[in-house]
């Protein structure tokens, strides 16, 4: 039996997104039950970043359950992705119903999602910590507790005020000399303050910036990326296949950050990681700050498809007050994944309000 529960996650702090603020997050969770077979899936896109919300994806998930049940139980569960996808193409929506398809088979096989999928059996995948600017003092202390537990890499959010960032940073490299450091600008600057502020940070040793620029602007970041010694990664620009590849084409940057949940379909994302590797592009991917089901989702994909020179972004879970099952998620900054069938992971979701 196919069944859908909605939840709502409260952050601890009200969460800050370039274009609102978020008190709490919203989701469904998709749960198949058949043959002794529980498997999960979670459609849950980010309010001022996807182009569809709940609202419109209810409607569609309500209309097609039986079908959708149906061909899980034939065995057809990869033709009604592909026709939902081809019909509706909401990412979240597809997202959750290839991870609940996927889990589901890979359950059946015997097989955590990883093999399944045709990865080596990883159980660690190396994250990196957010550290919010504030004063200095402040700054190194919550810097000292991140590394305390265990993070080495560690990613500072710039663009707003460039002399403290650079008083910060200077602190931050003569306090943890081997930490890793890179930013996060989010669109904050024009090109020409871009590569001003970038080439200032490169006397940091910094790993990369993520997304300098607008994100419309792909020739620009090209432009950045050619006047400055730090890598250049795309996230807000990096959303689906087709953003990708313009990307690359452009050679506009060193690195791509991928939120799965924003980008969709599983197969996109093997065709993405098909053609950066022809680019000589790194993968990194990120959550899109989503319960349980979709960080492990994450990290599954992490462990497959994305670098092994970079940490990815898997630690959000410490962000919401209550996240159910996400105990021991993440140990001295590592996400760690569970050599069981499947996810590895399971959810009380009779908690959650369930969609008839």
């Amino acid at each position: 039996m196919l069944r859908y529960f909605k939840y709502q996650l409260p952050f601890k702090i009200p969460f800050k997104t370039s274009s609102e603020t978020l008190v709490q997050r919203e989701g469904i969770i998709l749960v198949f039950e058949h043959e002794n077979i529980t498997a999960f899936g979670e459609i849950a896109p980010l309010p001022g970043f996807s182009e569809f919300d709940l609202i419109q994806i209810l409607p569609i998930l309500e209309l097609n359950k039986k079908s959708i049940q149906s061909a899980l139980i034939q065995g057809d569960g990869n033709q009604i992705l592909h026709i939902l996808n081809q019909i509706h193409a909401i990412p979240s929506l597809i997202f959750g119903l290839n991870t609940l398809l996927l889990d589901y088979r890979a359950k059946q096989a015997h097989q955590s999602m990883g093999q399944f999928l045709g990865g080596a059996q990883i159980t660690t995948v190396p994250c990196n910590a957010v550290l919010g600017i504030s004063t200095i003092e402040q700054t190194i202390e919550n810097a000292q507790q991140l590394v305390s537990q265990g993070f080495t890499t560690l990613k500072l959010k710039v663009g707003s005020k460039l002399p403290n960032e650079l008083e910060i940073l200077e602190y931050l490299r003569h306090s943890f000399p081997t930490i890793r450091i890179r930013l996060d600008a989010n669109q904050a600057w024009t090109e020409k303050e871009a590569i001003h502020a970038l080439n200032k940070f490169s006397n940091y040793d910094i790993e990369y910036c993520e997304q300098p620029i607008r994100k419309e602007n792909m020739l620009g970041l090209a432009s950045v990326r050619k006047c400055t010694e730090i890598k250049i990664a795309a996230d807000e620009a990096c959303r689906n296949k087709v953003d990708t590849q313009q990307l690359l084409e452009l050679n506009a940057v060193d690195i791509l950050i991928i939120k799965p949940m924003m980008f969709g379909s599983f197969t996109d994302l093997s065709v993405t990681k098909k053609l950066a590797d022809s680019h000589n592009t790194d993968i990194v991917f990120s959550t899109s700050l989503e319960n349980k089901i979709g960080r492990t989702t994450t990290a599954i994909l992490a462990s497959i498809w994305g670098s092994k020179k970079y940490a990815h972004g898997l630690s959000t879970s410490s962000l919401f007050d209550d996240n159910f099952s996400s105990k021991n998620e993440v140990i001295d900054g590592h996400y760690i994944l569970k050599d069981s069938p499947g996810l590895g992971i399971t959810i009380d979701y009779n908690n959650f309000t369930e969609i008839v």
